[in-house]
């Protein structure tokens, strides 16, 4: 029910850690940034420090930088930025961020999205193709202009994007007057969840605004957060203003860990071949569970029967319908350069066998806006989640060059 800091080429392969960077010359950063593209793999220690080989292996750094090398090709010029540094490749780009200690070895290094030269929507779609399992992929501009949709109106399993609806919930009620911002929330061990997040660590009875409430939700996905405003504005809401059947009953986050936690098979089993109204009463006694004793699974569990249901064109529309929402803009998501753009807005989801990227995105203010939202489901495996943020990035990478 987390998104997880998989950001495929958008790799942070290093902390930042100030009181070891350097303020060296950003002609020794660009020269360092060309050095690990011409790195010969032998000794890592030529070039970075020990402290970064603490928190990163050798084996882990070939392999980024390697896949870096395979999809781009030669380095051929560094490009000092605001943000950074542009990396120009033979065959793309990507951003950059380094940091050099007294002794000019690297404390930190970050790569961004890889955009290609020569990238096309139908590349991409045809590598998404590939992808094992169920995939779903949609690009609406304007909340009305279909530029994409590959099974864009099957519903598939979402993870933590389904946040967004209950977001919408709380806008609607909030714009009617039956809420308010600034409402106060006690946190209650009822509403407990596992993580994401950091509420299911604060102590019960602490006075939370609504606000703060829904920030957390989307930014950082915190699952007790968002279980804390269903219970609050009340599931009967949120079904009533947005949902379809097949996401009734309404389930909170816990709910689902429950369920699906592998201490509970039998009230799982009895879960599933249960009709709407026999879900509800069940739901009474998994409520009862105790939410220390849940047993994560590390695979898929029946993702394409317990879980939240949408569409990729349904995310779309909801997220549309949010880009001038303060929440979805403090994660950027997959985007490496926000400071590139006038609106970007993301939430996305994972589970074992699930991944969901939906993004909002507007290049200028007053041109076209963007809805971008891509569904990966494999009920038996693990998802490659680099895969799916790599091929999202470069849709995203597209809408930003101005190829869509």
């Amino acid at each position: 029910m987390k998104i997880k800091s998989i950001l495929c080429m958008m790799i942070i392969i290093s902390l930042f850690l100030p009181s070891a960077i350097f303020a060296a010359e950003t002609d020794e950063n660009i020269q360092t940034l060309f050095n690990v593209f011409t790195w010969d793999y032998s000794n890592a220690k030529d070039l970075f420090s020990d402290l970064f080989l603490q928190q990163v292996s050798e084996k882990s750094l070939v392999e980024v930088i390697k896949s870096y090398k395979d999809k781009l090709g030669k380095l051929n010029q560094v490009t000092k930025t605001d943000g950074g540094y542009i990396l120009q490749f033979e065959k793309g780009s990507a951003p950059a961020q380094i940091s050099l200690d007294s002794n000019k070895k690297i404390v930190g290094l970050w790569f961004g999205n890889v955009t290609l030269n020569e990238d096309t929507l139908e590349k991409i779609l045809s590598e998404f193709k590939k992808i094992p399992g169920s995939v779903s992929v949609s690009i609406i501009k304007n909340g009305k202009d279909v530029m994409l949709d590959y099974n864009g109106d099957k519903p598939m399993a979402v993870g933590s994007a389904f946040k967004l609806y209950v977001l919408e919930s709380v806008y609607d009620l909030v714009g009617s007057g039956k809420i308010s911002w600034k409402d106060i929330v006690l946190l209650n061990n009822k509403n407990k969840s596992v993580p994401s997040g950091i509420l299911q660590d604060w102590n019960e009875g602490t006075p939370v605004t609504l606000k703060t409430l829904t920030n957390l939700m989307i930014s950082i996905s915190d699952n007790t957060a968002t279980d804390h405003i269903i219970d609050y504005i009340g599931k009967d809401k949120i079904e009533n203003l947005f949902l379809s059947e097949r996401n009734k009953p309404f389930l909170k986050t816990s709910e689902v860990f429950k369920l699906k936690s592998a201490n509970n098979p039998e009230i799982m089993e009895s879960y599933i071949k249960a009709d709407t109204n026999k879900r509800r009463e069940l739901l009474k006694d998994v409520e009862k569970i105790d939410i220390n004793a849940v047993s994560i699974p590390a695979k898929p569990v029946d993702i394409d029967k317990i879980e939240w249901f949408f569409s990729t064109k349904e995310l779309c529309r909801v997220i549309y319908d949010l880009k001038d929402a303060d929440e979805i803009k403090i994660n950027p998501g997959l985007v490496s350069t926000k400071q590139d753009w006038n609106i970007v807005g993301f939430k996305g989801g994972s589970e074992p066998g699930v991944i969901n990227y939906t993004h909002v995105l507007q290049k200028e203010k007053d041109k076209d806006v963007y809805s971008v939202s891509v569904t990966v489901n494999d009920t038996a495996n693990l998802i490659d989640e680099n895969k799916v943020a790599e091929l999202t990035s470069r849709l995203i990478s597209l809408i930003g060059d101005g190829k869509i």
